[in-house]
């Protein structure tokens, strides 16, 4: 199903196994301390530096879980870090944010030094003031008032793809669902229309592309060096910064003069960049330009990369799985009947089968497995006493490659999630399911996320279908503290027959709901 990786992880080929982690108790005796972990031997002063590959970085982590079990410790030059992959210990460390826990120490500085300072690497006061911004621009109302917007951007990617099917049928995936993706989050943070779709906006694509992989490369630096010596990789950083700071004070500049020429604005702001710069100088509320600035980038980061990625796997497995692909086809076509997409907000509730593959897709290709963060406090988990000051990180794809958490774990099935109650069922643990995050810092753009994801699904579904190309080149993991595909393109077709019959006996008797842990 997926192709092999240098880790030799048995969840890359694709085979219903076992997996080979220990199975741990929920509770390791208590009074143990970091010294009593298991763990990978390093080599004296740089620890096991030298065998994390940054680009891999999720699959040494995983590869070293099935060597030592789902509490390990292992050390980057002299620091200590606790990897866990045990999902009631992943979830108990979720909930108890931000008071006991929080991202990882060296994220905040990095970020901050590129000027992202905003609600994602923000701790304490400082997040629940951003938070609730957040909350509100990205909750149901807005979402449904923003719909129409959605369709017409869906609209232009449909528009773009149909030129390509004339020219032959290859299609960048992944670089078409980013432009995608960066135009809707434009358009619904900022209220501006960036259009890459049409006019090839590239340039804002590559410099924002070149951020997460960077942000990878200096959080697990063993010191930062880049305040000393300059790679060429810092150097382009630096380029790329500097080019989307720029159109960021443009953004920034536009919703300036919308509040100026429409005082209603200050009071019913309509998105998230008019409610920050609304409240910049309201008592007790007041944010800084570079919160407001770092906001806006974090949005960009957020809304761009993850949310494209995600779609992008979900086109490597409906051209693995043609089966699939057409199940999907059938449930879109009896959802828009002659639409060419959605255009009612009601309609993505009326895909239960797309929505399935979208959560086996983040199951399996979870474009955030490792979360990186650290304890505020001395703790105590899985019977294991960690002080202060120590990187704990979460293995969260793992925890999902389970057999004790989800039956066959290994295979591609989308059926899974449309049992009923699927947290009571034997090898259905939706514990152990958190691509959202949980507990008090769950992802505010979960729902975004999930109505971008079908109403592309829905578009492509109803007027494509996709395989893969000839001589095409494997598709393989890639790391930059998101993780995303390489080598994928995909042959698109126009559909011969939109209606077709393929799997209507099974949407008779499959029509529920999927069932999400922590989605409340």
């Amino acid at each position: 199903m997926t192709p092999s990786t240098p880790t030799g992880c048995p969840y890359h080929t694709g085979a219903d196994m076992k997996s080979a982690v220990s199975p741990a108790p929920d509770h390791a005796p208590a009074g143990r301390t970091l010294t009593d972990l298991p763990g990978p031997k390093g080599l004296p002063i740089v620890g096991n530096l030298l065998q994390l590959d940054l680009k891999h970085l999720h699959q040494v982590l995983e590869q070293w879980a099935h060597e030592h079990g789902s509490l390990y410790q292992f050390r980057i030059a002299h620091k200590p870090v606790v990897a866990v992959t045990d999902a009631d210990l992943i979830n108990e460390v979720l909930r108890k944010r931000p008071e006991a826990y929080r991202r990882l120490n060296a994220i905040e500085p990095v970020l901050k030094e590129m000027g992202i300072d905003g609600v994602f690497s923000a701790e304490g006061d400082h997040w629940y003031r951003q938070r609730r911004i957040a909350m509100q621009a990205l909750n149901n109302a807005h979402l449904r008032q923003f719909f129409e917007t959605l369709v017409k951007v869906t609209g232009r990617l449909k528009a773009r793809w149909d030129r390509a099917v004339a020219k032959g049928g290859i299609v960048e995936a992944q670089k078409d669902l980013t432009r995608f993706t960066i135009d809707v989050t434009a358009n619904l943070a900022f209220g501006y229309d960036v259009n890459t779709l049409e006019t090839e906006g590239d340039d804002l694509q590559r410099h924002l592309e070149r951020i997460f992989p960077m942000i990878n490369r200096r959080i697990n630096a063993p010191f930062p060096y880049w305040h000393f010596v300059k790679m060429p990789a810092d150097r382009a950083l630096e380029e790329s910064l500097a080019f989307v700071h720029q159109a960021i004070r443009g953004f920034i500049a536009h919703s300036r003069a919308r509040l100026a020429n429409d005082p209603e604005l200050v009071s019913h702001p309509t998105n998230f960049l008019e409610a920050m710069l609304a409240m910049r100088d309201v008592e007790g509320s007041e944010f800084t330009d570079e919160e407001i600035s770092g906001n806006v980038l974090t949005m960009l980061l957020g809304g761009e990369d993850s949310t494209a990625a995600t779609m992008a796997w979900m086109f490597h497995f409906l051209t693995e799985h043609p089966d699939i692909q057409a199940r999907a086809q059938s449930e879109v076509d009896k959802v828009l009947g002659d639409a060419e997409m959605m255009t009612d907000y009601r309609d993505h509730e009326r895909l239960p089968y797309v929505e399935a593959v979208a959560f086996e897709t983040m199951r399996l290709k979870s474009v955030f497995p490792v979360l990186f963060l650290g304890t505020n406090q001395d703790v105590e988990l899985g019977g294991v006493r960690i002080p202060a000051g120590t990187a704990i990180f979460l293995l969260t794809r793992q925890c999902g490659l389970q057999e004790e958490a989800f039956a066959s774990p290994h295979q591609f099935l989308p059926e899974r999630w449309l049992v009923s109650r699927p947290g009571t069922q034997e090898g259905h643990n939706t514990k152990a399911f958190v691509p959202f995050g949980a507990g008090p810092r769950f992802c505010p753009g979960r729902n975004l996320a999930l109505l971008e994801i079908k109403a592309i699904m829905a578009m492509l579904c109803r007027n494509f279908s996709i395989s893969k190309p000839m001589n095409a080149r494997p598709v393989e993991e890639q790391f930059g503290f998101l993780m995303a595909p390489t080598n994928l393109s995909v042959d698109m077709h126009k559909r011969e027959n939109p209606f077709t019959s393929a799997g209507d006996d099974w949407l008779q008797a499959g029509t529920r709901r999927p069932v999400e842990a922590n989605a409340s």
